[in-house]
């Protein structure tokens, strides 16, 4: 049966009353998030990649520029929350939710592949030697997301479920008056930046360290993102049709907070002398503009992508990238260990001549393409599909109808 069209009135905006979609009708598919999601998923690769091989650089200045490079791809969480936000009140908007319901199926697709990868990555990393020893490691681990260095934001992510009850009736009454809600929000992420990475980043005190070490985690952190998430899925024919028709703005702002992202940064190394590792901090204010740039120049990409259809009404390529978006999750589980097994017996046999950029991309294909590939094999694999968050392989199998663009 073909799904039903969800129509929101482009005029809305102009009403001052927020878009309340069909009541239960089921959404059609929204393309442009398949290759924002696998993208940000291959973003995340890239930065444990070239943090982790930026020792390769004999000098100094091939350390910094490195480094300059990963602060560039310092925009993958922000993107990920975005997309989680819009995600969920697209699907959920319209229509009756049962907490219960939804906490068990994000349970079963989040929380139960979190914990098992925590519990692996504790086997790899730390070993077995004694039961009680590994339940007390792998128990705390999986508490506090330290079981790998990526695996953090699960925690924040469950976080956002859990209040997702209460965040969906928030949004939609902030949605009556979506720019003043931004405006609020935006200046709100940029003050707490500046206030953490100015005290809390720099404080001696163990407590503010303790805090500054678990905050990445802690989903308010970000609450912009998550805002500015739900709102463009309530609000996304207006914000489609903007991106579409400002996109030579879009990319020159984007192009413009890049290079000003890149000047804070040699002014923060060059001329304050701070570390590197303080100059590269995801939380900065500088990162809140660049971010917003970075989120609306994929989706500008994305949009753009999603309107050019192939002869059966859909976006060119659309299967691949909707295969490599089902294996996303997995991509970001996985990466840590092909990562872990490169760096220890690949990236010492790479030749010195090499360019240093020639072996961090090549460290990067594999560790991305081996990620990939394990991913898609184990969403095609009945159960054993559960690791990386699907029910099985026929949720791979969507209906032409789920393909139909919301008008």
């Amino acid at each position: 049966m073909a799904q039903k069209q969800v129509e929101i009135p482009l005029n809305v905006a102009q009403s001052g009353t927020a878009p309340v979609a069909i009541a239960r009708a089921q959404r059609p598919h929204i393309y442009e998030l398949d290759p924002l999601r696998i993208c940000t998923a291959l973003g995340v690769v890239a930065v444990h990649v070239l943090f982790f091989t930026a020792s390769l650089n004999a000098t100094s200045l091939g350390n910094t520029i490195q480094n300059a490079v990963v602060v560039a791809f310092h925009f993958t969480r922000e993107v990920f929350i975005f997309v989680t936000a819009f995600a969920l009140v697209y699907v959920y908007s319209g229509k009756g939710i049962s907490p219960l319901a939804f906490w068990k199926k994000r349970a079963v697709g989040v929380v139960l592949p979190y914990v098992i990868w925590s519990v692996v990555y504790v086997l790899v990393n730390d070993g077995f030697s004694s039961p009680g020893a590994f339940l007390s490691t792998a128990g705390l681990d999986i508490l506090t997301g330290n079981a790998s260095y990526q695996l953090y934001y699960i925690l924040l992510t469950v976080q956002f479920y859990l209040f997702f009850p209460l965040f969906l009736p928030f949004i939609h009454f902030c949605a009556r008056r979506p720019w003043i809600t931004l405006g609020i929000s935006f200046v709100l992420q940029v003050l707490f930046f500046y206030i953490d990475f100015h005290t809390i980043q720099t404080s001696s005190s163990l407590l503010w360290q303790g805090v500054a070490y678990y905050q990445d985690r802690f989903f308010l952190t970000y609450q912009f993102y998550f805002i500015l998430g739900g709102l463009t899925a309530l609000y996304f024919h207006q914000v489609r049709a903007f991106v579409l028709r400002h996109g030579r703005l879009i990319t020159c702002m984007f192009l413009l907070s890049l290079a000003g992202l890149w000047l804070h940064f040699a002014l923060q190394v060059g001329i304050y002398r701070e570390s590197v590792a303080y100059a590269s901090s995801v939380l900065q204010p500088i990162m809140v503009f660049y971010s917003l740039t970075t989120i609306f120049f994929g989706f500008w990409l994305a949009c753009r992508w999603a309107r050019r259809k192939d002869v059966a009404g859909l976006p060119r390529g659309y299967r691949f990238w909707q295969m490599l978006s089902d294996a996303s999750f997995g991509v970001y589980l996985i990466h840590a260990l092909i990562l872990t097994f490169l760096l220890q017996r690949l990236v010492p046999q790479l030749p010195a001549t090499w360019f240093v950029a020639v072996r961090v991309f090549l460290v990067w294909f594999l560790t991305a393409a081996g990620a990939t590939t394990i991913s898609v094999l184990l969403i095609n694999i009945p159960f054993v599909s559960r690791l990386v968050g699907r029910s099985g392989p026929a949720r791979q199998k969507r209906s032409k109808s789920v393909g139909q663009p919301i008008k």
